[in-house]
C-alpha cells in the first residue's frame, strides 16, 4: 500500500530488533519531556472561541482540527492553524493525500499499485512528504520545546529516521485522539446524569484553575469515562501486523511461522467471557473492577510495542473534556443520526472514527462554577 510509501519503515511502529529498541528509548525520552499541558489548555480556549456562545457544532470535525494542531504543535513545533483555518493549504492536502491512498480498491487489493501505479497519487505523497523533510529543515535551524528538537540531539539517529518518524507520528496522534473525543463527547451528551457526575467532580477538583497533570490523580471519573469510550469505541481497531519466526501456540491453535497476526483490540474490547455486558456503556467498571479491567484495557495495545504516546493522548483528552464540561452543557440533538447508537465513518485503516457527530453547546450557569 501506499501508506507505506508515506510513512516509511525507518520509525518506531515499522522497525524491528535492536533498531526499534533505539526507536522506542528515544520515542519515550522526547515524549517524556514533552506532555505540554499549557498549549493544550491554549488550544482549548481557540476551541471554545470557535463554540462562542454555543449552538450546534459538527463536533467530529472540530475535534480532528483541535488534534491536528495539538500533534503539529507539540510534536513538530509548527502550527497549520487547523482550528483558525481549517482550509489552509497543509491540511487540505493532508485530507487529500489520505483519501487517496484509502481507495478502498487498493487497500482490499494492495498489488494493485503494482498492476496499475497511480503515478499521480505517489508524485502527490512524495511531495507531502518533501513538506514534512521542509519543515524539519526549519526545526534544525529553529528548536524549539517539541519532540523533534529533543530527537535531534539523538546522534544515532538518522534524517530517515527523523521524517519517518515525524510522519507516523503526526498521522497516527491526532486521528486516533480525535475518535477517542469525538466518542467521549457524544457519550456525555447522550447521558446527561452522567455529564453531570462528571461535571461536580471537575469543579470540585479543577475549580477554577488551569488544568495540571496533578488535578488528572483525583479525577477517576473522568478518567473511567474516557477509558470506557476507548473500551466501546476502540479507536484503532487492530495492531499493526507482526510475524513470528516460530511455530506459536495460541491456546489450543498453533500458527505457523511467517504468518502475518494482528490483535483485534475492538474484539477483546467486546469479550463477554472478560466483560460483564460489552455492549453497554459502563464507565463505573473502571471503579467497580479497576484493577482487573485495567488489565483487559488494550486501546494502546500490549506489551512493550504498546503506543508510546498514551500518556500524552490521555491528558490531551482530560484537558479538553474537563475544560469544556467547566464552560458547556452538551447535548444530543433529538435528530441525530446517533441517536440510537454511534456510528462511525468509513476508514480504510480499521480507524473508529464517528462521523458528522453534532452537539448543541449552551454556557453553564454562573452559579454552577466555583
Amino acid at each position: 500500500m501506499l501508506l507505506w510509501r508515506l510513512i516509511g519503515r525507518n520509525n518506531i511502529f515499522m522497525s524491528d530488533g535492536e533498531t526499534w529498541k533505539r526507536h522506542s528509548r528515544i520515542m519515550h525520552e522526547a515524549l517524556r519531556q514533552t506532555v505540554p499541558m499549557g498549549r493544550f489548555v491554549s488550544l482549548v480556549q481557540t476551541t471554545f472561541n470557535i463554540i462562542g456562545d454555543g449552538g450546534r457544532v459538527c463536533w467530529s470535525e472540530l475535534s480532528h482540527r483541535y488534534t491536528l494542531d495539538a500533534v503539529a504543535t507539540t510534536v513538530m513545533g509548527y502550527d497549520f492553524e487547523a482550528l483558525a483555518k481549517p482550509e489552509g493549504s497543509f491540511v487540505q492536502k493532508y485530507h487529500k493525500v489520505m483519501a487517496a491512498i484509502a481507495s478502498p480498491a487498493y487497500v482490499a487489493f494492495p498489488s494493485l499499485e503494482r498492476w496499475l501505479p497511480r503515478r499521480a497519487v505517489r508524485a502527490m505523497v512524495d511531495d507531502f512528504i518533501g513538506d514534512f523533510c521542509t519543515i524539519l529543515d526549519e526545526k534544525r535551524r529553529n528548536p524549539g520545546n517539541d519532540v523533534i528538537t529533543y530527537m535531534f540531539q539523538e546522534p544515532e539517529m538518522t534524517q530517515d529516521d527523523f521524517r519517518d518518524n515525524t510522519i507516523v507520528l503526526f498521522i497516527g496522534g491526532h486521528d486516533t485522539t480525535a475518535g477517542a473525543l469525538s466518542s467521549a463527547v457524544y457519550f456525555l451528551a447522550r447521558y446527561p446524569d452522567l455529564q453531570e457526575k462528571v461535571r461536580e467532580e471537575i469543579l470540585a477538583v479543577l475549580g477554577n484553575e488551569e488544568p495540571r497533570i496533578a488535578h488528572f490523580a483525583n479525577t477517576p471519573y473522568l478518567n473511567a469515562v474516557i477509558r470506557e469510550s476507548m473500551r466501546y469505541n476502540t479507536p484503532t481497531n487492530v495492531t499493526v501486523p507482526r510475524i513470528s519466526d516460530l511455530p506459536l501456540p495460541v491456546g489450543d491453535i498453533v500458527i505457523p511461522p511467517n504468518t502475518p497476526i494482528a490483535l483485534n483490540m475492538a474484539a477483546a474490547h467486546h469479550n463477554e467471557e472478560v466483560w460483564r455486558n460489552p455492549s453497554a456503556f459502563d464507565p463505573e467498571r473502571f471503579l467497580r473492577n479497576a484493577k482487573d479491567d485495567a488489565n483487559n484495557w488494550v486501546s494502546f495495545g500490549v506489551g512493550p510495542r504498546r503506543c508510546p504516546a498514551r500518556n500524552f493522548s490521555l491528558y490531551e483528552q482530560r484537558v479538553l473534556i474537563s475544560m469544556l464540561l467547566r464552560e458547556y452543557r452538551c447535548t444530543l440533538p433529538k435528530d441525530s443520526i446517533h441517536r440510537d447508537h454511534l456510528k462511525n465513518g468509513f476508514s480504510a485503516f480499521a480507524l473508529s472514527l464517528p462521523e458528522g457527530v453534532d452537539i448543541d453547546f449552551a454556557r453553564v450557569a454562573p452559579s454552577m462554577t466555583p
